[in-house]
């Protein structure tokens, strides 16, 4: 999986891209279905946008959070990912378990 990590606003530290990169680490799990992703970390005042965007096999995703810090942003687009992609997921195998039970019958 190769994710492109952009930043607006602001200049991206190597502390915070090295955390985003660990942070990201974990949706290697879905890394079979996933293709590629573009992380945007925008700040703007006192608000921070976090989104990041996934090419799945036959689709798209999108997560976005908005938040004061950054790292907890992170944090939480992470989590909407995960949990994205575990329904995604079950939504796969539950076709693929239709078209078996199709074809035997």
């Amino acid at each position: 999986m190769v994710v492109k990590i952009a930043a607006r606003n602001f200049r991206l530290s190597k502390t915070l891209e090295g955390y985003a990169r660990k942070k990201l680490g974990k949706l290697e799990r879905y890394s079979h279905h996933i293709i590629d992703g573009d992380l945007i970390l925008e700040k703007d005042k006192s608000i921070c946008v976090v989104e990041l965007n996934l090419a799945v096999k036959h689709s798209a995703m999108t997560s976005k959070v908005k938040n004061h810090d950054i790292y907890v942003g992170i944090n939480e687009v992470v989590k909407k990912s995960e949990r994205q992609l575990k329904k995604y997921e079950e939504k796969f195998r539950e076709r693929k378990r239709v078209a078996q039970k199709t074809r035997r019958a």
